[in-house]
């Protein structure tokens, strides 16, 4: 499984230093946080510092609803990118011609520009599979290939599925609708799946375990079917669905770079407090405050990973993070768990998976000290019985 970086705001140099330092695979660019100079700047220093990098654009399409609310946080996409981006009604994407010249533009603007890979525009599924989104969804994906195929472009295609988590946990129907993908004629190379939550700090909801199980299971389906699955915003969980089949993950350097919401585009409630530096520990399963390593590193050394960015937590400075040290910190930390996680058969890489997160409680177990919330192990038990939800829907002997 690879490791890509979710583009966002603040880049700078972030995913070009990940890039760099061999700790991502490919980028995912936003159009929402670049301008098109600027995209096209960022591709091209890629391309030529690291060509064997993946540079994917994602349309950002699933925002079209929101285009003409007052304050909605569209970024440059209502500036820079409005050759294939504009409101658009339900109504209108119900009719096929509509979706099939969204496509269209959305593909012919990409076929311009220097990335290695295209992502086909779609809309996002909110609630339910039974839904007049959903029909959208599946036009989108049902006519992405055929649209592709026209252009002439060697380039692979992935078709975008966006679900929101709720509907994730509708299992006859999201077996229907897996199944609907997976009899095309016509498809596409691969899938660009996204899981969207209420909010982008949603935490209690992506381990869910009706989430984790479903989630799993559509890389798993997809996969078993042919199609290479580029898992976004999936950050933390980016082992386990490698473990089923997927074959990228990706996360950022924010909370709404690692959860996908559509709360990122809609208007603010009011200013975001920059996040406090956290360390990413592969054996906890999850990232704890720099002050919270600094008070176990010695204590419980378990916590530490033992890999070539713990260097930018200096023990004499607190365990604080150098500038820019905490992103790599975390590429480093995800892509390792994925190595030693999501390979071999499913059967042997579900039993690492569990055996992570026991090991992770175990550890759990030994910290004396008050967490903060979004440190604590509350994750856990969610992600286990996940993994046990997602053995029984793919008739996976998970005690072998």
């Amino acid at each position: 499984m690879k490791l890509y970086a979710q583009h966002g705001a603040l880049d700078g140099d972030k995913s070009l230093r990940g890039a760099q330092q061999n700790l991502i695979e490919g980028i995912i660019y936003s159009p929402r946080d670049l301008t098109l100079d600027g995209l096209r700047g960022k591709l091209r220093d890629v391309a030529s510092t690291c060509p064997t990098t993946s540079r994917l654009f994602d349309p950002q399409f699933y925002t079209c609803f929101l285009a003409d609310e007052e304050d909605a946080r569209l970024g440059y996409l209502a500036t820079d990118y409005t050759a294939y981006l504009g409101k658009r009604r339900r109504a209108q994407l119900e009719r096929e011609s509509q979706v099939r010249s969204d496509l269209e533009s959305a593909l012919n603007f990409q076929r311009q520009l220097a990335v290695t890979a295209i992502i086909a525009p779609n809309v996002l599924i909110p609630r339910s599979f039974n839904s007049i989104e959903a029909v959208i969804a599946k036009n989108f994906i049902r006519y992405a290939a055929e649209t592709w195929s026209g252009l002439k472009d060697p380039r692979e295609l992935y078709a975008t599925v966006a679900i929101s988590s709720q509907a994730l946990r509708e299992r006859r129907e999201l077996f229907e609708f897996l199944n609907e993908i997976t009899l095309l004629e016509e498809r596409p190379a691969g899938i660009y799946l996204l899981v969207a939550t209420p909010t982008a700090d949603a935490r209690y909801d992506m381990f869910d375990p009706y989430v984790v199980g479903g989630y799993m299971l559509a890389n798993h389906v997809l996969a078993l079917n042919g199609f290479s699955v580029i898992n976004g915003y999936s950050d933390l969980l980016s082992p386990f669905l490698g473990a089923a089949g997927g074959a990228v993950g990706a996360t950022g350097w924010w909370s709404n770079l690692r959860s996908f919401s559509l709360e990122r585009f809609e208007p603010s409630a009011g200013m975001a407090r920059r996040p406090r530096p956290r360390y990413l520990s592969m054996n906890l399963l999850n990232r704890i405050t720099h002050f919270e390593l600094h008070a176990l590193r010695n204590r419980l050394p378990g916590v530490l990973n033992g890999l070539a960015t713990d260097a930018g937590y200096p023990a004499d400075s607190g365990s604080l993070p150098d500038a820019g040290a905490e992103m790599l910190q975390s590429w480093e930390a995800l892509k390792t768990l994925m190595q030693r996680l999501a390979t071999g058969e499913t059967t042997e890489a579900l039993a690492k998976c569990k055996e992570a997160v026991e090991r992770a409680g175990r550890l759990y177990d030994n910290i004396t000290i008050q967490l903060d919330q979004k440190s604590k192990d509350d994750h856990l038990e969610g992600l286990h019985a996940g993994l046990t939800q997602f053995a029984t829907l793919a008739e996976i002997d998970s005690t072998a």
